[in-house]
């Protein structure tokens, strides 16, 4: 599903903040901030474990590789992380002590095993609707695409980012809105 909702900088971090109020705020934010901050799918970040995003001397990596297993279309897959990531990623495993490159990064409290891919669909669908939002987990996804190519980036890196195969895939992810429309047509002068 391609989410055609516009979330505004403010709902965005109401988002964020009411995260941070809820039973497992802290697994559902840097959830939300794989998905929004690098363009992961949920598929990519469900299964993420501590070894694929901290290296063995403790630090957070700077590309986060995925084999195919982890990935859509059982392909490999590499996704930057950003400055903003790095740190919520370091606060998370540094907050739930996570060590064993083994171990998974999001553990569901009732099971103890990974969250399937339904169930933090679930999550963020609850989360989005309850700002009144119709959107999915690819929504973050579809945001950070947006974001980078409203700010300039050219759309071959943006593909490469997110482990597109072709710009026209890329393409389709833009969410352009009547402001930003109105913005970019006064910009002409003569």
């Amino acid at each position: 599903m391609i989410n055609r909702a516009i979330i505004t900088d403010k709902q965005q971090k109401a988002i964020f903040k009411y995260i941070e109020t809820l039973r497992n705020g802290k697994q559902l934010k840097l959830m939300f901030g794989f998905n929004w901050l690098s363009g992961m799918r949920c598929i990519n970040f469900a299964y993420l474990q501590v070894g694929d995003v901290i290296d063995e001397f403790g630090k957070v990596r700077d590309i986060i590789e995925l084999t195919p297993e982890k990935n859509k279309g059982n392909k490999k897959a590499r996704y930057y992380v950003n400055d903003e990531l790095k740190a919520m990623i370091k606060d998370y495993v540094k907050d739930y002590m996570l060590k064993d490159p083994k171990k998974y990064l999001f553990l569901s409290q009732k099971t103890r095993k990974p969250y399937n891919r339904n169930s933090i669909s679930k999550m963020f669908t609850a989360i989005y609707k309850t700002f009144g939002l119709e959107c999915s987990t690819h929504y973050g996804r579809r945001h950070f695409i947006t974001e980078l190519l409203t700010k300039g980036t050219d759309i071959v890196s943006v593909k490469t980012l997110v482990n597109h195969s072709n710009v026209s895939m890329t393409a389709k992810y833009y969410n352009e809105d009547e402001n930003m429309l109105k913005n970019v047509v006064n910009s002409v002068k003569i």
